[in-house]
């Protein structure tokens, strides 16, 4: 199926509730500016809603029982991944790059201690080392080095895309895969290419999930794709998506849910009688444990060359993330 931009329809600020139905930590007011405007997602992933990149700023954190925010950010000869990940017994963040001259992962940043909150109304999160903020249209991701800027990105938004992910009737994902970013690092300037994605609410106990993404494909194609399960044996929710963006026409070509999977190093796609193939091949790894009170999740990501076939073009060819977290959340 071929979809194009859906239109959006009235926002409604929702109530965040944690894993019993009692209100969480979050200050709602100080989040609702965010969300007005806004689409608010009331489909899943097979029926995407678009959103006005110049006005979308992310909301305060955090937002829910699990709180999860993370980019992806590519050049041509560099990976930068920076990541911010919350359960109600931890709260981590990370930064780390791939090097193609050096051809192998760099940790910059991996840090346990809770991120401190600015007073604006948009995300605005600093660590002993690591900034982000991410306001109406764009954002910042600044890395310190004492007192001097080691790493710098600025990047803004373009296409926006939010549903409600399998097993939630309020709280909406939010993909942002075309953004143009700008890396400022070692005395160089690149101009390059990103995704983000924000999503909050309860997954847990029990979940895993597979995932595709690049943003640097062929030159104006933007792929993720996932294949997922959240709470195994308790209410279970299967998830599964494939999204393809032609970031000079705005085209959106997607699958159908139950029209693709994911094995250990492929993604799977039928759409509209053709098959896609997404294959990646690792060049570069970084391994984490997400361990506290009750949760135990393992999070791999793997910077890996990509090659998309389909039936009707030639391959697309270039560089991808490949994301993988399986355990307990809690």
């Amino acid at each position: 199926m071929r979809a194009a931009a859906l239109a959006r329809h009235a926002a409604s600020v929702l109530p965040l509730t944690g894993r019993t139905g009692s209100a969480l930590p979050v200050n709602v007011a100080r989040c609702a500016p965010q969300w007005r405007g806004l689409a608010a997602a009331s489909s899943g992933p097979d029926a995407p809603q678009t959103e006005d990149g110049s006005r979308f700023a992310q909301p305060r954190w955090p937002a829910g029982w699990h709180d999860h925010l993370q980019y992806h950010l590519f050049f041509e000869d560099i990976f930068v991944q920076a990541r911010v990940f919350l359960t109600p017994s931890l709260e981590e963040h990370s930064l780390w790059i791939f090097d193609h001259a050096e051809g192998k992962v760099s940790e910059l940043v991996n840090c346990s201690e809770r991120m401190t909150h600015g007073d604006a109304d948009h995300l605005d999160l600093r660590g002993p080392s690591l900034h982000i903020v991410d306001e109406a249209g764009k954002g910042s991701i600044t890395k310190f080095s004492g007192s001097e800027v080691e790493l710098q990105v600025d990047f803004q938004n373009k296409h926006i895309f939010s549903w409600l992910p399998a097993g939630q009737g309020t709280d909406a994902v939010f993909h942002r895969p075309d953004l143009e970013v700008q890396l400022k690092y070692k005395g160089q300037i690149r101009v390059g290419r990103g995704y983000s994605k924000r999503y909050f609410g309860h997954y847990g106990p029990h979940w895993g999930y597979r995932f595709i993404q690049s943003s640097w494909l062929g030159g104006e194609k933007f792929l993720w794709t996932a294949c997922a399960t959240f709470r195994l044996g308790d209410g279970e929710a299967k998830y599964n998506y494939f999204k393809l963006l032609d970031g000079t026409t705005g085209e959106l070509v997607q699958a159908n849910s139950e029209d693709t999977y994911q094995h250990d190093s492929v993604a799977y796609a039928h759409v509209g009688g053709e098959r896609y193939v997404a294959t990646v091949t690792p060049l570069g790894e970084w391994m984490h444990d997400f361990k506290a009170g009750e949760t135990n999740s393992r999070m791999q990501l793997r910077y890996c060359r990509i090659e998309l076939t389909h039936s009707s073009n030639k391959p697309l060819v270039g560089y991808a993330l490949n994301e993988r977290c399986f355990g307990v959340l809690g």
